[in-house]
């Protein structure tokens, strides 16, 4: 694993081509990328706040945003030498890969994946860089994360190759990141979705445990660690009750800020769902905290050649600030994600392939799951007793499911029965 041997600093604005743009070429730069903006606030001005990196070849700055109700974000933009996306030119590519301290030929590239806070190339089918659009001050989770799996031997996620730090203050920041390319035959969501469509039910069942175990093997490396800024530790007296009522605030905002909510079948069932979250804080000891991968789902593993799971992804949720995602967690908040991710495929595969999933299909992948995770994972990070872990894990759930519900009705109406379903299932269980 190596790192760039001289983290970058602020540069000259010499021949930038960046910094004579103004707020309007800016953001036409920006706007309508999925990595770029913010909900419910409109980008209002846009100025380069630092060249990081110029040459013939490539431009690296940092463009800061000015939205309405004072919201700001700083963003990295990467352009050729005609002012193209970096990620459209090779010879760009090939001088970021070399920022990170990678030697690779980039002879070819392709991109993967949706963007969303980054964006993903693999470079002659050997190394992934990953660019990180939106910026914050501080140490990478990724790059903690995955230096600390390889540090205690954890196989299941790609090998750290190289970063690109900026170490100036007030900004200093990581700015993207290299690791291994891992063959896959795909991603578990699309794999998933493609077996249900090709009359296969069985294929996400049958891998189901192993994804436990996985996981489990993930939390319990993390989770041996000594880094004092990653090593678990005990949870504070009031961890669970400061979660509950996190969770307590999520539900009434979404009661007073989203009117479609009355439409829906849980419309009037607002009191009720916090009464749930009430009674799903009595958990008793619960286990230690440690850092976790934070934004845990189908989408976040890869059915790798020859035939195991690999996890990718470590930034953690794209919504969480960075010191939110650096923060010390229950590991059941990434189980609670994967097991919401199998609900999602249960109803994703009528609405995107038109295949209904079987009976007790999400309930086989559930179950294999958690046994699976519990096979692996190290015993102190589980709340003391069976109805603790309960609701714990119930807890986060319905955190999820809160989430989802906003996400839908802002976003995607054809999806709310979704998030409304599981609301209402764990309602009724209660």
């Amino acid at each position: 694993m190596t790192e760039n041997p001289l983290p970058l600093a602020i540069t000259q604005d010499g021949g930038s081509r960046l910094k004579h743009l103004g707020s309007e070429e800016l953001l036409g730069l920006l706007v309508g990328r999925r990595w770029f903006g913010a909900v419910g606030h409109e980008p209002e001005l846009a100025h380069v706040s630092s060249i990081v990196y110029a040459d013939d070849e490539l431009e690296l700055a940092l463009v800061g945003v000015q939205f309405t109700g004072g919201l700001h974000s700083t963003y990295v933009v990467a352009v050729g030498p005609n002012g193209e996306d970096a990620y459209e030119h090779l010879p760009a590519l090939a001088r970021l890969v070399a920022l990170a301290g990678v030697d690779t030929p980039c002879a070819s590239a392709r991109a993967i994946g949706v963007e969303q806070s980054n964006s993903s190339v693999v470079l002659d089918e050997s190394v992934v860089l990953k660019l990180y659009r939106r910026i914050e001050a501080g140490s990478s989770p990724e790059v903690e994360l995955l230096r600390t799996l390889e540090e205690a031997g954890f196989a299941s996620a790609p090998r750290l190759r190289g970063v690109i730090v900026l170490s100036d203050a007030p900004l200093e920041a990581t700015l993207a990141v290299v690791t291994d390319f891992v063959p896959s035959a795909g991603g578990g969501w699309e794999l998933t979705l493609a077996a249900l469509a090709a009359g296969d039910p069985g294929w996400l069942p049958a891998r189901a445990r192993r994804l436990g175990e996985v996981t489990g093997s993930m939390h319990a490396s993390l989770a041996a660690t000594s880094e004092a800024h990653i090593a678990p530790e005990e949870a504070s007296s009031d961890a669970v009750g400061l979660l509950a009522a996190a969770v307590d605030e999520d539900v009434v905002r979404l009661a007073s800020d989203v009117v479609l909510l009355a439409e829906t079948a849980i419309g009037d069932r607002v009191d009720d769902l916090r009464d749930l979250v009430r009674d799903l804080a009595r958990v008793g000891p619960p286990g230690r905290v440690l850092r976790i991968h934070g934004d845990y789902h189908l989408g976040q593993v890869l059915w790798a050649d020859p035939g195991d799971w690999v996890v990718i992804d470590f930034e953690g949720e794209p919504g969480r600030s960075l010191a939110e995602r650096r923060r010390r967690m229950f590991a059941l908040r990434d189980v609670a994600g994967m097991l919401r991710s199998f609900a999602y495929a249960t109803t994703a595969s009528s609405l995107l392939v038109g295949v209904t999933a079987p009976d007790g299909w999400e309930a086989m992948c559930r179950a294999s799951f958690v046994d699976g995770w519990r096979a692996t994972v190290d015993p102190r990070l589980l709340p003391a007793s069976e109805p603790g872990f309960e609701r714990l894990l119930a807890l986060f759930e319905v955190e999820r499911l809160v989430y989802e519900l906003r996400y839908e009705l802002a976003n995607r109406p054809d999806w709310v029965g979704i998030p409304v379903a599981g609301l209402e299932r764990m309602l009724e269980a209660s």
